[in-house]
Protein backbone atom coordinates (compact mmCIF):
# COMPACT_ATOMS: atom_id res chain seq x y z
CA UNK A 1 0.00 0.00 0.00
CA UNK A 2 1.24 3.50 -0.80
CA UNK A 3 0.61 6.51 1.39
CA UNK A 4 0.35 10.18 0.59
CA UNK A 5 0.70 13.63 2.03
CA UNK A 6 -2.28 15.87 1.37
CA UNK A 7 -2.46 19.45 2.60
CA UNK A 8 -4.26 22.57 1.47
CA UNK A 9 -3.74 26.30 1.18
CA UNK A 10 -6.76 28.59 1.41
CA UNK A 11 -7.81 30.97 -1.34
CA UNK A 12 -9.57 34.00 0.12
CA UNK A 13 -11.90 36.58 -1.36
CA UNK A 14 -11.47 40.33 -1.03
CA UNK A 15 -13.38 40.24 2.28
CA UNK A 16 -11.23 37.32 3.48
CA UNK A 17 -13.87 34.64 3.14
CA UNK A 18 -12.70 31.21 2.01
CA UNK A 19 -13.43 30.70 -1.69
CA UNK A 20 -11.54 27.44 -2.02
CA UNK A 21 -8.31 25.55 -1.40
CA UNK A 22 -5.34 24.67 -3.51
CA UNK A 23 -4.53 21.05 -2.75
CA UNK A 24 -0.90 20.31 -1.96
CA UNK A 25 -0.12 16.70 -2.65
CA UNK A 26 2.89 14.44 -2.68
CA UNK A 27 3.58 10.73 -2.56
CA UNK A 28 5.44 9.80 0.61
CA UNK A 29 7.90 7.39 -0.94
CA UNK A 30 9.93 9.58 -3.31
CA UNK A 31 7.59 8.80 -6.22
CA UNK A 32 5.50 5.79 -7.08
CA UNK A 33 5.84 6.49 -10.79
CA UNK A 34 9.59 7.13 -11.22
CA UNK A 35 9.64 6.61 -14.99
CA UNK A 36 7.17 9.36 -15.88
CA UNK A 37 6.93 13.09 -15.32
CA UNK A 38 6.54 13.82 -11.58
CA UNK A 39 3.57 16.14 -12.17
CA UNK A 40 1.78 13.33 -13.98
CA UNK A 41 2.67 10.89 -11.22
CA UNK A 42 1.32 13.26 -8.60
CA UNK A 43 -1.92 13.69 -10.50
CA UNK A 44 -2.38 9.94 -10.93
CA UNK A 45 -1.69 9.34 -7.27
CA UNK A 46 -4.14 12.07 -6.37
CA UNK A 47 -6.88 10.51 -8.46
CA UNK A 48 -6.17 6.84 -7.74
CA UNK A 49 -5.88 7.04 -3.97
CA UNK A 50 -8.43 7.88 -1.34
CA UNK A 51 -8.72 11.56 -2.24
CA UNK A 52 -11.24 10.84 -4.99
CA UNK A 53 -14.06 10.56 -2.50
CA UNK A 54 -12.74 13.21 -0.15
CA UNK A 55 -12.08 16.32 -2.22
CA UNK A 56 -15.18 18.05 -0.87
CA UNK A 57 -14.34 16.98 2.66
CA UNK A 58 -10.79 18.27 2.42
CA UNK A 59 -12.00 21.54 0.86
CA UNK A 60 -14.80 22.00 3.41
CA UNK A 61 -17.37 22.12 0.62
CA UNK A 62 -15.50 24.96 -1.11
CA UNK A 63 -13.79 25.08 -4.51
CA UNK A 64 -10.81 22.75 -5.11
CA UNK A 65 -7.76 23.86 -7.10
CA UNK A 66 -5.61 20.96 -8.35
CA UNK A 67 -2.38 21.08 -10.34
CA UNK A 68 -2.40 18.82 -13.39
CA UNK A 69 0.26 18.05 -15.95
CA UNK A 70 -0.85 19.86 -19.08
CA UNK A 71 0.15 17.31 -21.72
CA UNK A 72 -1.16 14.17 -20.11
CA UNK A 73 -4.04 14.55 -17.73
CA UNK A 74 -5.79 17.49 -19.28
CA UNK A 75 -6.57 15.52 -22.42
CA UNK A 76 -8.20 12.81 -20.37
CA UNK A 77 -9.41 14.71 -17.36
CA UNK A 78 -11.56 12.39 -15.24
CA UNK A 79 -15.20 13.08 -15.90
CA UNK A 80 -16.19 11.91 -12.42
CA UNK A 81 -14.66 15.03 -10.81
CA UNK A 82 -17.26 17.73 -10.36
CA UNK A 83 -16.55 20.57 -12.81
CA UNK A 84 -18.61 22.93 -10.65
CA UNK A 85 -16.26 22.59 -7.69
CA UNK A 86 -12.88 21.60 -9.21
CA UNK A 87 -10.49 24.02 -10.90
CA UNK A 88 -7.67 22.79 -13.13
CA UNK A 89 -4.43 24.61 -12.39
CA UNK A 90 -2.29 24.87 -15.52
CA UNK A 91 1.39 25.00 -14.64
CA UNK A 92 3.59 27.24 -16.75
CA UNK A 93 6.42 24.73 -16.78
CA UNK A 94 5.60 23.56 -20.29
CA UNK A 95 5.75 25.47 -23.55
CA UNK A 96 2.72 26.50 -25.56
CA UNK A 97 2.19 24.20 -28.52
CA UNK A 98 -0.60 22.44 -30.37
CA UNK A 99 -1.01 19.58 -27.83
CA UNK A 100 -1.33 22.07 -24.98
CA UNK A 101 -3.94 24.12 -26.81
CA UNK A 102 -5.85 20.96 -27.67
CA UNK A 103 -5.72 19.84 -24.03
CA UNK A 104 -7.05 23.20 -22.80
CA UNK A 105 -9.82 23.16 -25.39
CA UNK A 106 -10.80 19.63 -24.39
CA UNK A 107 -10.83 20.56 -20.72
CA UNK A 108 -12.99 23.66 -21.14
CA UNK A 109 -15.40 21.78 -23.43
CA UNK A 110 -16.12 19.42 -20.53
CA UNK A 111 -17.04 22.35 -18.33
CA UNK A 112 -13.85 22.59 -16.29
CA UNK A 113 -12.37 25.95 -15.42
CA UNK A 114 -8.66 26.58 -15.90
CA UNK A 115 -6.50 28.74 -13.67
CA UNK A 116 -3.20 29.80 -15.22
CA UNK A 117 -0.68 29.36 -12.42
CA UNK A 118 2.35 31.64 -11.80
CA UNK A 119 1.64 33.72 -14.89
CA UNK A 120 4.80 35.47 -16.12
CA UNK A 121 3.06 37.71 -18.68
CA UNK A 122 5.10 36.21 -21.50
CA UNK A 123 3.47 36.65 -24.92
CA UNK A 124 3.74 32.92 -25.66
CA UNK A 125 0.64 32.42 -23.52
CA UNK A 126 -1.57 34.66 -25.64
CA UNK A 127 -3.18 31.71 -27.56
CA UNK A 128 -4.13 30.08 -24.24
CA UNK A 129 -5.65 33.16 -22.59
CA UNK A 130 -9.10 32.87 -24.30
CA UNK A 131 -9.55 29.50 -22.57
CA UNK A 132 -8.42 30.72 -19.14
CA UNK A 133 -10.92 31.42 -16.36
CA UNK A 134 -8.50 32.80 -13.77
CA UNK A 135 -4.93 34.12 -13.73
CA UNK A 136 -2.68 33.56 -10.71
CA UNK A 137 0.21 35.96 -10.17
CA UNK A 138 3.11 35.32 -7.78
CA UNK A 139 3.67 38.80 -6.34
CA UNK A 140 7.01 37.82 -4.82
CA UNK A 141 8.25 37.01 -8.33
CA UNK A 142 6.46 39.78 -10.25
CA UNK A 143 6.53 42.56 -7.67
CA UNK A 144 3.67 44.94 -6.94
CA UNK A 145 4.01 47.38 -9.84
CA UNK A 146 1.51 45.43 -11.87
CA UNK A 147 -0.99 47.99 -13.13
CA UNK A 148 0.02 47.76 -16.80
CA UNK A 149 0.51 43.99 -16.71
CA UNK A 150 -2.89 43.12 -15.31
CA UNK A 151 -4.92 45.81 -17.12
CA UNK A 152 -5.76 43.46 -19.99
CA UNK A 153 -7.22 40.80 -17.67
CA UNK A 154 -9.24 43.35 -15.71
CA UNK A 155 -10.69 44.77 -18.93
CA UNK A 156 -11.61 41.25 -20.09
CA UNK A 157 -13.20 40.43 -16.75
CA UNK A 158 -10.82 37.54 -16.04
CA UNK A 159 -10.47 37.08 -12.25
CA UNK A 160 -7.01 37.68 -10.81
CA UNK A 161 -5.49 35.81 -7.87
CA UNK A 162 -2.46 37.14 -5.97
CA UNK A 163 -0.20 34.34 -4.76
CA UNK A 164 2.31 34.43 -1.91
CA UNK A 165 0.78 37.42 -0.16
CA UNK A 166 2.75 37.45 3.08
CA UNK A 167 1.87 40.75 4.80
CA UNK A 168 -1.15 42.96 5.28
CA UNK A 169 0.62 45.74 3.40
CA UNK A 170 0.93 43.42 0.40
CA UNK A 171 -2.71 42.39 0.78
CA UNK A 172 -3.87 46.01 0.84
CA UNK A 173 -1.74 46.83 -2.19
CA UNK A 174 -3.26 43.89 -4.08
CA UNK A 175 -6.71 45.11 -3.11
CA UNK A 176 -5.84 48.49 -4.62
CA UNK A 177 -4.62 46.80 -7.79
CA UNK A 178 -7.97 45.05 -8.14
CA UNK A 179 -7.08 41.42 -7.39
CA UNK A 180 -10.11 39.26 -6.70
CA UNK A 181 -8.56 36.37 -4.74
CA UNK A 182 -5.56 35.90 -2.46
CA UNK A 183 -3.24 33.14 -1.27
CA UNK A 184 -0.54 33.44 1.34
CA UNK A 185 0.01 33.66 5.08
CA UNK A 186 -0.92 37.33 5.49
CA UNK A 187 -4.12 36.46 7.38
CA UNK A 188 -2.13 34.43 9.92
CA UNK A 189 0.03 37.39 10.90
CA UNK A 190 -1.22 40.08 13.28
CA UNK A 191 -1.73 43.55 11.89
CA UNK A 192 -0.02 45.68 14.51
CA UNK A 193 -1.56 49.15 14.43
CA UNK A 194 -1.78 49.87 18.12
CA UNK A 195 -1.91 47.93 21.35
CA UNK A 196 -5.21 46.09 21.40
CA UNK A 197 -7.25 45.35 24.49
CA UNK A 198 -9.78 42.57 24.78
CA UNK A 199 -13.46 43.52 24.78
CA UNK A 200 -15.60 42.50 27.78
CA UNK A 201 -17.37 39.98 25.53
CA UNK A 202 -14.13 38.28 24.61
CA UNK A 203 -12.87 38.42 28.19
CA UNK A 204 -15.99 36.54 29.33
CA UNK A 205 -15.30 33.86 26.75
CA UNK A 206 -11.68 33.56 27.85
CA UNK A 207 -12.94 33.33 31.43
CA UNK A 208 -15.05 30.37 30.39
CA UNK A 209 -12.06 28.85 28.62
CA UNK A 210 -10.05 29.33 31.80
CA UNK A 211 -12.75 27.65 33.89
CA UNK A 212 -13.00 24.52 31.77
CA UNK A 213 -9.26 23.95 31.91
CA UNK A 214 -8.95 24.10 35.67
CA UNK A 215 -8.01 20.84 37.34
CA UNK A 216 -11.43 20.52 39.00
CA UNK A 217 -14.47 21.62 37.01
CA UNK A 218 -17.18 23.70 38.66
CA UNK A 219 -20.19 22.88 36.50
CA UNK A 220 -22.39 25.47 38.17
CA UNK A 221 -19.92 28.29 37.40
CA UNK A 222 -19.46 27.04 33.81
CA UNK A 223 -23.24 26.87 33.33
CA UNK A 224 -23.72 30.43 34.61
CA UNK A 225 -21.07 31.85 32.27
CA UNK A 226 -22.54 30.07 29.24
CA UNK A 227 -26.12 31.05 30.06
CA UNK A 228 -25.15 34.73 30.21
CA UNK A 229 -24.10 34.60 26.56
CA UNK A 230 -26.81 33.72 24.03
CA UNK A 231 -24.29 32.87 21.28
CA UNK A 232 -22.46 30.43 23.56
CA UNK A 233 -25.73 28.84 24.71
CA UNK A 234 -26.95 28.35 21.16
CA UNK A 235 -23.57 27.12 19.86
CA UNK A 236 -23.06 24.55 22.62
CA UNK A 237 -26.58 23.11 22.35
CA UNK A 238 -26.34 22.96 18.56
CA UNK A 239 -22.97 21.24 18.74
CA UNK A 240 -23.97 18.64 21.31
CA UNK A 241 -27.13 17.83 19.35
CA UNK A 242 -25.26 17.55 16.05
CA UNK A 243 -24.13 14.50 14.10
CA UNK A 244 -20.66 15.12 15.45
CA UNK A 245 -21.77 13.76 18.78
CA UNK A 246 -24.10 11.20 17.31
CA UNK A 247 -27.33 13.17 17.76
CA UNK A 248 -28.51 10.27 19.92
CA UNK A 249 -30.19 12.33 22.60
CA UNK A 250 -31.77 15.75 22.43
CA UNK A 251 -30.20 18.17 24.90
CA UNK A 252 -32.55 20.90 26.10
CA UNK A 253 -30.49 23.02 28.48
CA UNK A 254 -26.90 23.79 29.44
CA UNK A 255 -26.93 21.84 32.69
CA UNK A 256 -28.16 18.76 30.83
CA UNK A 257 -25.48 19.25 28.18
CA UNK A 258 -22.66 19.52 30.73
CA UNK A 259 -23.73 16.44 32.66
CA UNK A 260 -24.16 14.51 29.42
CA UNK A 261 -20.70 15.40 28.12
CA UNK A 262 -18.52 14.68 31.14
CA UNK A 263 -15.31 16.49 32.06
CA UNK A 264 -13.07 15.51 29.15
CA UNK A 265 -15.65 16.32 26.50
CA UNK A 266 -16.66 19.55 28.27
CA UNK A 267 -13.10 20.76 27.88
CA UNK A 268 -12.99 19.79 24.21
CA UNK A 269 -16.39 21.09 23.17
CA UNK A 270 -16.32 24.33 25.17
CA UNK A 271 -12.90 25.10 23.71
CA UNK A 272 -14.34 24.59 20.23
CA UNK A 273 -17.43 26.71 20.91
CA UNK A 274 -15.44 29.54 22.47
CA UNK A 275 -12.97 29.58 19.59
CA UNK A 276 -15.75 29.76 17.03
CA UNK A 277 -17.31 32.69 18.87
CA UNK A 278 -14.22 34.78 19.64
CA UNK A 279 -13.08 34.53 16.02
CA UNK A 280 -16.14 36.40 14.73
CA UNK A 281 -14.98 39.16 12.40
CA UNK A 282 -11.73 37.37 11.57
CA UNK A 283 -11.10 35.30 8.42
CA UNK A 284 -13.11 32.09 8.80
CA UNK A 285 -10.03 30.13 7.75
CA UNK A 286 -8.47 30.87 11.15
CA UNK A 287 -11.28 28.93 12.84
CA UNK A 288 -11.23 26.15 10.23
CA UNK A 289 -7.47 25.82 10.53
CA UNK A 290 -7.54 25.80 14.34
CA UNK A 291 -10.17 23.08 14.53
CA UNK A 292 -8.61 20.93 11.81
CA UNK A 293 -5.19 21.34 13.40
CA UNK A 294 -6.51 20.36 16.83
CA UNK A 295 -8.12 17.18 15.54
CA UNK A 296 -5.12 16.31 13.37
CA UNK A 297 -2.75 16.69 16.33
CA UNK A 298 -5.08 14.57 18.45
CA UNK A 299 -5.11 11.77 15.85
CA UNK A 300 -1.33 11.90 15.45
CA UNK A 301 -0.92 11.73 19.24
CA UNK A 302 -3.03 8.59 19.45
CA UNK A 303 -0.70 7.04 16.85
CA UNK A 304 2.64 7.99 18.42
CA UNK A 305 1.76 8.23 22.13
CA UNK A 306 -1.54 6.95 23.52
CA UNK A 307 -5.16 7.85 24.21
CA UNK A 308 -4.29 9.45 27.55
CA UNK A 309 -2.62 12.45 25.91
CA UNK A 310 -5.14 13.17 23.16
CA UNK A 311 -6.94 15.98 25.04
CA UNK A 312 -3.70 17.89 25.57
CA UNK A 313 -2.80 17.61 21.89
CA UNK A 314 -6.27 18.79 20.89
CA UNK A 315 -6.10 21.79 23.21
CA UNK A 316 -2.63 22.82 22.04
CA UNK A 317 -3.75 22.76 18.43
CA UNK A 318 -7.00 24.58 19.12
CA UNK A 319 -5.32 27.44 20.97
CA UNK A 320 -2.31 27.77 18.65
CA UNK A 321 -3.81 30.60 16.56
CA UNK A 322 -5.63 32.35 19.38
CA UNK A 323 -3.14 35.23 19.46
CA UNK A 324 -3.87 35.97 15.80
CA UNK A 325 -7.63 35.59 16.28
CA UNK A 326 -7.68 37.93 19.29
CA UNK A 327 -5.08 40.35 17.94
CA UNK A 328 -2.91 40.19 21.04
CA UNK A 329 0.36 38.49 21.90
CA UNK A 330 0.45 34.83 22.87
CA UNK A 331 1.95 35.93 26.20
CA UNK A 332 -1.21 37.94 26.92
CA UNK A 333 -3.39 34.98 25.97
CA UNK A 334 -1.47 32.56 28.16
CA UNK A 335 -1.66 34.87 31.19
CA UNK A 336 -5.42 34.33 31.25
CA UNK A 337 -5.45 30.55 30.89
CA UNK A 338 -4.44 28.02 33.56
CA UNK A 339 -2.67 25.70 31.13
CA UNK A 340 -0.05 23.10 31.92
CA UNK A 341 3.58 24.11 31.61
CA UNK A 342 4.01 21.72 28.65
CA UNK A 343 1.13 23.24 26.67
CA UNK A 344 2.25 26.77 27.58
CA UNK A 345 5.80 26.02 26.45
CA UNK A 346 4.53 24.52 23.22
CA UNK A 347 2.30 27.48 22.36
CA UNK A 348 4.84 30.11 23.35
CA UNK A 349 8.08 28.77 21.88
CA UNK A 350 7.24 25.53 20.03
CA UNK A 351 9.23 23.57 22.60
CA UNK A 352 8.45 20.37 24.47
CA UNK A 353 6.31 17.52 23.22
CA UNK A 354 3.34 19.69 22.20
CA UNK A 355 5.52 22.36 20.68
CA UNK A 356 7.32 19.74 18.67
CA UNK A 357 4.05 18.22 17.47
CA UNK A 358 2.70 21.68 16.64
CA UNK A 359 5.86 22.42 14.69
CA UNK A 360 5.47 19.22 12.66
CA UNK A 361 1.82 20.02 12.01
CA UNK A 362 2.66 23.51 10.73
CA UNK A 363 5.25 22.03 8.38
CA UNK A 364 2.62 19.61 7.09
CA UNK A 365 0.07 22.39 6.59
CA UNK A 366 2.55 24.40 4.52
CA UNK A 367 3.24 21.40 2.30
CA UNK A 368 6.98 21.45 3.07
CA UNK A 369 7.35 17.76 2.40
CA UNK A 370 11.15 17.53 2.53
CA UNK A 371 11.20 19.19 5.94
CA UNK A 372 8.40 16.89 7.07
CA UNK A 373 10.37 13.82 6.04
CA UNK A 374 13.25 14.96 8.25
CA UNK A 375 11.15 15.75 11.30
CA UNK A 376 11.79 13.20 14.09
CA UNK A 377 8.10 12.83 14.93
CA UNK A 378 7.35 11.93 11.33
CA UNK A 379 9.67 8.95 11.68
CA UNK A 380 7.37 7.61 14.40
CA UNK A 381 4.46 7.64 11.95
CA UNK A 382 5.88 5.02 9.60
CA UNK A 383 3.06 2.72 8.60
CA UNK A 384 0.47 5.44 9.18
CA UNK A 385 -1.29 7.17 6.30
CA UNK A 386 -0.79 10.73 7.48
CA UNK A 387 -2.78 12.06 4.54
CA UNK A 388 -5.80 10.08 5.68
CA UNK A 389 -5.40 11.47 9.20
CA UNK A 390 -5.60 14.96 7.71
CA UNK A 391 -8.71 14.06 5.73
CA UNK A 392 -10.29 12.59 8.88
CA UNK A 393 -9.47 15.81 10.73
CA UNK A 394 -11.07 17.84 7.95
CA UNK A 395 -14.20 15.70 8.12
CA UNK A 396 -14.39 16.24 11.88
CA UNK A 397 -13.94 19.98 11.41
CA UNK A 398 -16.68 20.13 8.80
CA UNK A 399 -19.11 18.35 11.11
CA UNK A 400 -18.14 20.59 14.01
CA UNK A 401 -18.45 23.92 12.25
CA UNK A 402 -21.02 23.52 9.50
Amino acid sequence: MSYSYIARQPILTRDQKVYGYELLFRDSNSNSFPNIDPNEATSKLLLEQHLLGDIQTLCMGKQAFINFHARTLLNDFPSFLNARTVWVELLETVGVDAPLLEACSSTTSKGYRIALDDHDFDGQWDPVIPMINMVKVDIQEQGLNLESKIRFFKEKGIPLLAERVETYDEFERCLELGFDYFQGFFFEKPQVVQQKSLSPNRISKLTLLSEVHKKELDLNTIRQIIEQDLSLTYSLLKLVNSALYGGRKKIENIQHALVYLGDAEIRRFVTLVVLANVSAGQPEELTIKSVTRARFMELVTVEILNEKHRSSAFLAGMLSLLDIILGVSMDDVLKQLPLSSEITKGLKSREGVWGYLLQMTEIYERGEWDALDKHPLKQKLNGTDIGQLYIDASQWCRLALF
